[in-house]
């Protein structure tokens, strides 16, 4: 298993230089969305979780963090998991079918890939926020 990390970390290192100096976008297959603001990806044949960078949208799932946000932003927990569940349902129709770029722009505390999502040449994670249903992070 630790290998698995080892290597995991050198593929995104290995993708961080490679968008410095090329600022190139890699093309991914999405496996699956987790919620709008992250994602499964397989890149080759590797698989990785990204999230998109600049965005938090509403949690899909009771929790800590929906709470926060219900506190946040005046709403019921209840609302708050929807509008979670509807973004998901969005960036799920956004990238669905289609060819999804990714832009690498770095690795959080989770080990999760952060970047820009494109799909013909639209950046999705500017798109999401324009939903309502995501913040800027």
């Amino acid at each position: 298993m630790k290998q698995c990390w080892k290597f995991r970390i050198i593929f995104l290192t290995f993708l961080t230089l490679i968008s410095l100096h090329a600022n190139a976008n890699t093309e991914i297959k999405v496996v699956r969305v987790y919620d709008g603001d992250s994602i499964l990806a397989r890149i080759e044949d590797n698989i990785f979780r990204i999230r998109l960078i600049g965005i938090d949208c509403f949690e899909g799932t009771e929790g800590i963090r929906a709470k926060t946000q219900a506190r946040k932003f005046k709403l019921t927990e209840d609302e708050v998991i929807e509008k979670g569940n509807l973004a998901g349902e969005i960036l799920k129709k956004e990238l669905e079918n289609k060819k999804v770029y990714f832009e690498f722009k770095g690795i959080d505390k989770y080990n999760r890939a952060l970047g820009i999502i494109r799909v013909n040449n639209e950046n999705i994670n500017e798109k999401m926020l324009k939903t309502g249903y995501c913040s800027v992070y």
